[in-house]
């Protein structure tokens, strides 16, 4: 009686744990190049055991790993406004390193190198890009080449992870690399989309089924621990 208390409790916690990853995931559903969260439970009893840990009982929510799949492209009209297809992530630098993202909304520094919202500078394969004052037009071709005003700059840096699992996500839909991975090839499948913004993968409705059964799921475990409990008062009383 006692291990179907844990297991019912076990049950809610982990239950809990997932509404928080699916309440992340639709709050980000309208953010550009984000990549939701997907839970994987573990079962407790299937974990393996220590001599000097108790044996367990119920799930947990063991991981959450990142669903990188691209998601839909969405004309903006900006020129530096732009989106991978294909396989890839821009390369940033920030003041800890470099960081991946897929999402392409830059900006031009009043020093005119192209920018994330963050400040962190895109990379080329010449380094920082930057173009020349009093630019009017800035074309991006699906190689990634860089011309201003008809003039070649450089071209856009897109890197090949190969190990997805190996980025680490630090906010502001960057990842960096786990240091004990080597680091990332240039990509050469893809081809860059200007003017185009690569929405959140997040599938609303999806999203909404699982935080329906999720609840379901809490409710169940909330009733198993209310049964117990109240079988566990009538075995005190009659005891006593």
């Amino acid at each position: 009686m006692i291990v179907g208390l844990y297991t019912g409790a076990s049950s809610m916690i982990s239950q809990g744990d997932y509404q928080a990853v699916i309440a992340r995931n639709l709050a980000n559903i309208n953010t550009v190049g984000y990549k939701k969260n997907v839970a994987v439970f573990q079962s407790l009893i299937s974990q393996p055991q220590d001599k000097d840990m108790t044996h367990g009982t119920g799930s947990t929510l063991g991981t959450i790993t990142t669903d990188f799949s691209q998601g839909t492209l969405e004309y903006t009209g900006n020129d530096l406004d732009i989106s991978i297809k294909g396989e890839g992530f821009f390369a940033v630098k920030a003041d800890t390193g470099i960081l991946y993202t897929r999402k392409g909304q830059f900006m031009l520094s009043q020093d005119m190198t192209i920018i994330t919202p963050e400040g962190w500078p895109l990379l080329g394969h010449g380094g920082e890009i930057r173009v020349p004052q009093n630019t009017k037009g800035i074309t991006i071709k699906e190689n990634g080449n860089i011309s201003a005003d008809g003039k070649g700059i450089d071209k856009i840096k897109i890197a090949a992870v190969p190990d997805l699992t190996a980025l680490e996500p630090i906010g502001g839909c960057a990842y960096k690399l786990s240091d004990k991975v080597p680091q990332p090839k240039d990509s050469t499948d893809f081809k860059i989309a200007q003017r185009y913004l690569e929405r959140s993968n997040v599938n609303a409705i999806d999203e909404m089924v699982n935080m329906i059964s999720n609840m379901r799921g809490y409710q169940v475990g909330h009733k198993v621990t209310d049964s117990i409990d109240d079988t566990l008062k009538k075995l005190i009383k009659i005891a006593t």
